[in-house]
């Protein structure tokens, strides 16, 4: 599925998970990918394949480990290579990701959740019930804000309704903000970071994710300073980003809903300890 077989392949990780066996590397130009397989005769044969990033390579370099519960777990290197007057005024340009734990829906696809640890970090808690989000509009959430904050949101489109999803890290004055979204019509999990800044790519993140009718969104957001994760229906897809907001950002928090109303059944944040410094 989508196979470039002249694309180079680097940091190889080949695991068993469930009865499948699983090829975790990186493109040096499209970052972290995976293929499902079979071996025999001392060779893969890939039958199944899938990136983890998409408009760029910032997703890269993936390695796993079993922990002393038996459990898959995955980190990877959130790079970004901008040039050195922002490196010195943002002070980094790589981290590493949150950990995914990985495992297998009864389907055989792959399901990516951070790990039940990081609730640790969790205090502040806030909880909003039954949001409902008018068409083409915006419902700001009173009392969740934050650059260091996780948030559990569950969304339920209504007729009509195209995108949908929340907008973390707003400015006071609304032209800065991060969108993450379902996009119905082209069935896909986005980021947007064309206004996160005033630095760093500018791009929209498109991950495969596709809701059946009716079906409820289900987004747990992690944002960690200049670093927002996004992890979607108990693991069906997660994308990683690095965002810029500008000095003074208020990190509002909103829901959005285009070309048809939606209803937030639950939203759910937390502050949380940051474990990035910038």
């Amino acid at each position: 599925e989508g196979v470039d077989i002249n694309e180079d392949v680097s940091c190889a990780d080949l695991f068993k998970i469930g009865d499948k066996r699983m090829l975790l590397c990186i493109s040096h130009r499209l970052g972290a990918r995976y293929y499902f397989g079979q071996w025999k005769n001392e060779q893969f044969h890939p039958t199944f394949h899938q990136q983890m990033s998409w408009v760029d390579n910032e997703f890269f370099a993936p390695e796993t480990l079993i922990d002393d519960r038996g459990r898959r777990i995955m980190w990877a290197w959130l790079l970004n290579w901008p040039d050195k007057k922002t490196q010195a005024e943002i002070g980094w340009a790589g981290t590493m990701s949150l950990p995914r734990v990985l495992t297998l829906a009864k389907d055989g696809s792959l399901l990516m959740n951070p790990p039940e640890e990081l609730e640790m970090l969790r205090y502040n808690p806030t909880e909003l019930n039954d949001l409902s989000v008018k068409a083409d509009a915006e419902l700001k959430l009173e009392g969740i804000a934050g650059n260091s904050i996780e948030l559990e949101i569950e969304i339920i489109p209504g007729k009509g309704a195209t995108q949908y999803g929340v907008q973390v890290c707003g400015s006071v004055d609304g032209t800065e903000k991060t969108l993450v979204y379902y996009d119905a019509a082209e069935k896909k999990l986005k980021v947007d970071t064309v206004k996160s800044g005033t630095k760093g790519k500018k791009v929209v993140e498109a991950a495969p994710f596709e809701l059946a009718d009716g079906e409820a969104l289900k987004l747990r957001v992690f944002i960690d300073k200049s670093v927002i994760e996004v992890f979607a229906n108990d693991g069906r897809q997660a994308i990683t980003r690095r965002i810029y907001p500008s000095a003074g950002n208020a990190g509002h928090v909103s829901l959005f809903s285009n070309a048809g109303p939606a209803t937030a059944k639950a939203v759910k944040a937390w502050q949380i300890m940051p474990s990035n410094p910038y």
